[in-house]
């Protein structure tokens, strides 16, 4: 399982994601977009009935839905900005040990 906490540092790849633009800031309601199957520095594919869209991290806010396995508990989900998730999972993880360290 993953803390929520440290979510925007870990692959996102086999995530269930919804998503709305930032551009339609009335719009109040996210739609499920699918399970996301490639990460890349700028952009979320993601898979959904067969169809494989490419979102644009920047343009959208995104909605991650992650299990609760421990205690048959309800799912969480986690609302993160598009913008705290560009780059690469990668250098996502090298700054959360950077943070770490500092702290200490």
């Amino acid at each position: 399982m993953i803390d929520p906490k440290y979510l925007i540092y870990h692959d996102l790849i086999g995530i269930k994601a919804y998503a709305k633009s930032i551009s339609m800031s009335k719009d109040k309601h996210f739609s499920n977009i699918g399970v996301i199957i490639d990460e890349t520095r700028n952009t979320l594919l993601t898979k959904k009935n067969n169809n494989v869209k490419k979102y644009i991290k920047k343009d959208y806010v995104f909605r991650f839905r992650i299990s609760n396995d421990m205690n048959d508990q309800e799912d969480y989900y986690l609302e993160v900005q598009g913008n705290k998730i560009v780059g690469l999972p990668v250098n996502r993880l090298r700054s959360l040990k950077k943070r770490r360290w500092l702290k200490k």
